[in-house]
């Protein structure tokens, strides 16, 4: 079977690639099989003194310049929230970047080393960091936080360590920067759609009606949509898959509204948990 490759190029800690699951799930059932996903590590913040404000920095020294960073950072995310509708809550936990916490890059590292090129796995991690992030509001780029996240998909502690400080998970990440900058891939999130050796790069956020005209233009029409079940066995399949998932990202990947798939879950023994206008569902266990 032909397959397009559509490769996401992020970092765990956007926003805006939080707001994007809606749209991947809907891909992903609309297309089936003929769609495979991938993620390249976009390692946004490589140092976040890069990005306050100097001129309070020179004044009032660190710790003010990145109070002020992280208001800042707040805002923006509560605004991406409207891309999508993925909910985001900030500023009621830990904040992730203060004076001991400076880059994103653990995130990437971290993801790499729980996932360990495993791609239902790593869909899995990336997700369980995004919420913790978004949602939680946790320091996902402590490495205590990484070292329990490891530990929750099976990984034990010293292993993780270990996989973490390798020299594997290193070439992965400059391999990840070194594919950027030969494309030329200035802002993020940004996709590589792969077809029969041919790469191309759409950058921005598309929407479902754009990404089935690329789709269309990338492969000629050679890949189409399929008719979507909406069953007991489908969705239960979909849950095993993507054991933490949203009202809102189920909705739309299968093309119904909120009462059927609250009907349809009524008897599964899962986990539930209202975030503003969204359900979260989470797998026991």
């Amino acid at each position: 079977m032909k397959k397009l490759v559509i490769t996401t190029v992020a970092d765990p800690m956007m926003g805006m690639l939080w707001e994007t699951w809606p749209t991947m799930r809907q891909l992903e059932t609309h297309y089936g099989e003929q769609l495979e996903f991938k993620f390249l590590s976009g390692q946004l913040v490589k140092n976040v003194y890069d990005l306050v404000d100097q001129n309070v920095r020179q004044r009032f020294g660190d710790r003010v310049a990145l109070n002020q960073y992280w208001v800042r950072l707040m805002q923006i995310y509560l605004q991406e929230e409207q891309i999508g509708n993925m909910p985001i809550y900030m500023g009621g936990n830990e904040r992730l970047f203060d004076e001991h916490h400076l880059f994103s890059v653990p995130l990437n590292q971290g993801l790499l080393a729980i996932a360990d090129d495993q791609q239902p796995r790593l869909d899995q991690v990336l997700y369980e960091m995004q919420y913790d992030t978004v949602i939680n509001n946790l320091q996902t780029n402590d490495i205590k936080y990484l070292t329990t996240l490891a530990q929750r998909f099976g990984l034990g502690a010293e292993k993780f360590k270990a996989r973490y400080n390798s020299a594997t998970i290193k070439q992965k990440l400059d391999n990840s920067e070194q594919a950027r900058q030969q494309l030329q891939i200035d802002q993020l999130p940004a996709y590589l759609l792969t077809y029969q050796g041919k790469t191309f790069v759409v950058k921005g956020l598309p929407k479902y009606e754009d990404w089935q005209k690329l789709i269309q233009q990338v492969t000629n029409g050679a890949i189409t949509e399929r008719t979507v079940k909406f069953d007991t066995a489908t969705l239960a399949a979909f849950l095993n898959k993507h054991p933490h998932i949203s009202q809102l990202e189920l909705q739309t990947a299968f093309d119904v509204n909120e009462q059927a798939i609250t009907d349809a879950l009524a008897t599964d023994d899962l986990e539930s948990q209202r975030v503003k206008g969204t359900i979260f569902y989470r797998k026991k266990g």
